[in-house]
């Protein structure tokens, strides 16, 4: 019911060849649902959509497929830690989907377990927020942590009837479909998930313990690095909790109000073990604010490293989601543009580059830019400018790890530039920041190399500098 499984998840699973027979009979007797993990990593069409949605969102994306008899339920009343978008192919679902059963179960970072329908509808109490049909063609948002189930139902009288899918109107399993919703009534759907891990808690497990670490390490002040006051365990903690003098026990209610009488000149008995024990209370209360006090101001100096670090922070988690997601599937007006294009048709190579260039040279008036926006990241890395991007990553998830590219620190600004230029805009390699032509050439050339730049030459090569 997840995103899909991971490969820590499948480290202990034993593969064995299916069956198709066996399959489908487990399918169509004992009413199970099919459902093939990570179908991107075997079909072009579903990794290059996925491989936009990630460009568009910005985080990772994955998918899984499945297909549920009719009259079938694939899971129990869950909900998910991701956001899922529901891709009808073939078949008719009810879906219904439920409000979020609380506060602390609002946007999980983790699934819930499963539940019965009378868990959900009167213990839990959730509010039914959508009943309803989908058929092929209909995509349906379930937020992350909204409880929802599904069941394959045959077409609504109301629903319009859809060609199935597959040659000659067969179905996925091959056999006639004559009610043109999948094979046997069979539900075929897609689910394409999105934002897992990826919320501001996950962000700050990043940046918090850095900043920890670099204030602890400062040498602008030793306070995180002093130690503990002395004995302060005899004061803090849960067991020597004080109720607020408003709410406190009445025995301390009327010991402080003794010792103001007491203080103001006025008459009255005070009762001295009262007394004692309320003045002990109060030392103690003054240990516990000053202690906090003293938290407080460590803990301000965490925070305030912590601002100064958000972008070494961002750095962290932009390396991490180039390493988790799927390498960009370029399409053909992107491709003609970069050192893949003589691979391409005659037609497709020389669209959008008129003045495509067989040496695949760079030169001083080429126009460059990211062959598509965030697919590359510059980080700084002991000293030197390391450039990080996806093109080369698996369709298994982490299946091919990155490989960087490390530059002196002075071509980092010409590299900002390069990886921040996302068309529609250009920027021509001689206005690039750098000391010499030379130099902003070479650093353009590797990027092209990698296959990671686009470029054009809007006029004949400038051959008044050479390279290499």
């Amino acid at each position: 019911k997840n995103r899909s499984s991971t490969p820590d998840d499948d480290d202990n699973l034993e593969y064995a060849v299916a069956n198709p027979q066996d399959i489908w009979s487990n399918v169509d007797t004992s009413h199970c649902t099919l459902r093939l993990l990570r179908p991107h990593e075997h079909n072009d069409s579903i990794h290059t959509m996925l491989s936009l949605l990630e460009s568009e969102f910005g985080c990772m994306v994955g998918s899984n497929a499945y297909l549920t008899p009719l009259h079938s339920q694939g899971f129990a009343p869950h909900y998910d830690d991701v956001d899922v978008f529901i891709l009808q192919l073939e078949g008719y679902k009810r879906w219904r989907v439920y409000a979020p059963p609380n506060k602390m179960e609002t946007l999980p970072r983790e699934s819930s377990r499963d539940y019965t329908e009378k868990e959900v509808e009167e213990d839990m109490g959730c509010e039914l927020i959508m009943d309803l049909m989908i058929g092929p063609g209909d995509v349906l948002y379930l937020p992350r942590g909204w409880i929802h189930q599904a069941d394959t139902v045959a077409r609504p009288a109301h629903m319009v009837k859809v060609p199935s899918s597959g040659s000659g109107g067969k179905g996925m399993s091959g056999s006639k479909d004559s009610d043109a919703q999948g094979p046997r009534g069979h539900s075929l759907h897609l689910t394409v998930s999105a934002m897992q891990n990826w919320c501001w808690a996950d962000f700050l497990e990043i940046l918090i313990p850095e900043a920890l670490e670099a204030a602890a390490a400062s040498d602008k002040s030793i306070s995180l690095r002093e130690g503990l006051p002395r004995n302060f365990l005899s004061y803090m903690g849960t067991m020597h909790q004080l109720d607020d003098e408003d709410s406190g026990p009445e025995g301390l209610k009327q010991a402080l109000e003794a010792v103001a009488k007491a203080s103001s000149g006025e008459d009255g008995e005070v009762d001295e073990a009262v007394l004692a024990e309320a003045e002990a209370k109060q030392r103690i209360r003054a240990r516990q604010n000053h202690f906090k006090d003293e938290a407080k101001k460590r803990i301000m100096r965490v925070c305030k490293q912590a601002m100064s670090m958000l972008d070494d922070a961002c750095d962290q988690i932009g390396k991490r989601f180039l390493s988790d997601r799927l390498p960009p599937a370029l399409l053909e007006p992107e491709l003609s543009l970069t050192k893949a294009a003589s691979s391409l048709s005659t037609s497709s190579k020389t669209l959008g580059n008129p003045h495509h260039d067989p040496t695949k040279k760079i030169w001083p008036n080429t126009l460059c830019r990211l062959v598509r926006p965030n697919i590359a990241r510059l980080v700084i890395e002991d000293s030197k400018a390391v450039l990080y991007h996806c093109l080369d990553n698996s369709r298994v998830y982490h299946g091919t790890p990155l490989s960087p590219m490390e530059f002196e620190i002075d071509d980092a600004p010409a590299l900002e530039q390069l990886l921040t230029t996302v068309e529609p805009h250009w920027i021509m390699v001689k206005d690039l920041i750098h000391g010499d032509v030379e130099d902003k050439m070479e650093i353009a050339q590797a990027l092209y190399d990698e296959g990671i730049l686009a470029t054009i030459l809007a006029d004949a090569p400038d051959r008044s500098v050479q390279t290499g």
